[in-house]
């Protein structure tokens, strides 16, 4: 894609299933977004140990990112945690986008998203799957304001935690990989408990890859419960968008704004995240 690619020190570190104990991954993290060359992170991949990262990260060196130029970074998966980080101490905008493995074998779909988001000023629509566009709506209206959100499993995650996000006025999207629905169920009734959809202004759900019943006997399908929980909310919903997981993904700028049209299965992003 004509970047030049520098692997932070402690890439190739193998501590049990982590890339490094916490001091070097947070360490690491911190210098690639201190170091003036470096124009934009991208993760190489998801990671379990994104909790432990943000917990290991020296205060005042975060802190002092608030006096630099914001510069881009990209992950999805259990890197929510990061963009969380990110967004609560510098309110930097970031991308929820594909990583390096990812990249491998992008789509069209995947590259052409990835260059709108990170290279383009203008406003661009969240085109739907090419392979499925069928889009649906769970409740119709329209929406607009700051995007919010990440793998739902990790939003259940920070709740309570220092970086819990705040949905009052945003348009939050979610999505999943390898959960059951009765797991997407908790997560959701954690976020709805917590009240963390009290002034959420629209809903976008994202793919939710792998995520049928795998057990036998009765069981609520994933479309149930989301119509079950969220439906109620009467805010503008809209089903089925390439976030997440999936062969194609999306490319969103966690933080700018963004215009969600429900009725007519659109989600447009306004607000560039690069300037």
């Amino acid at each position: 894609m004509g970047f030049e690619v520098e692997l932070a020190a402690h890439t190739s570190d193998i501590y049990g299933h982590l890339s490094g104990n916490d001091a070097v991954r947070s360490s690491d993290l911190l210098t690639m977004l201190e170091r003036p060359d470096i124009d934009a992170i991208i993760c190489l991949r998801g990671g379990a140990g994104a909790m432990r990262t943000a917990l290991a990260l020296d205060p005042s060196r975060l802190n002092k990112l608030r006096e630099v130029q914001p510069k881009a970074f990209i992950g999805y998966s259990d890197i929510t945690v990061i963009h969380a980080v990110l967004a609560r101490a510098l309110g930097w905008v970031t991308f929820y986008g594909p990583m390096v493995i990812s990249l491998a074998h992008p789509t069209d779909y995947t590259l052409s998203a990835f260059r709108r988001a990170l290279m383009a000023t203008e406003a661009f629509p969240v085109e739907p799957d090419p392979d499925d566009p069928y889009v649906e709506t769970l409740v119709a209206g329209e929406a607009e304001g700051e995007l919010v959100g990440g793998c739902l499993t990790l939003l259940a995650t920070l709740v309570g935690s220092p970086w819990q996000p705040d949905l009052r006025g945003r348009i939050l999207f979610f999505e999943d990989v390898d959960e059951e629905p009765y797991a997407i169920e908790r997560y959701l009734s954690q976020l709805l408990a917590a009240g963390l959809f009290r002034g959420c202004a629209g809903i976008v759900i994202g793919e939710h890859v792998n995520c049928g019943p795998r057990r036998p006997g009765p069981t609520l399908g994933l479309e149930q419960v989301f119509r079950d929980l969220l439906k109620p909310l009467g805010v503008p919903t809209l089903y089925h968008l390439p976030i997440g997981h999936g062969r194609h993904i999306a490319t969103l700028p966690l933080g700018a704004r963004a215009r969600l049209d429900a009725t007519r299965g659109t989600l447009t992003v306004v607000e560039s995240g690069v300037v």
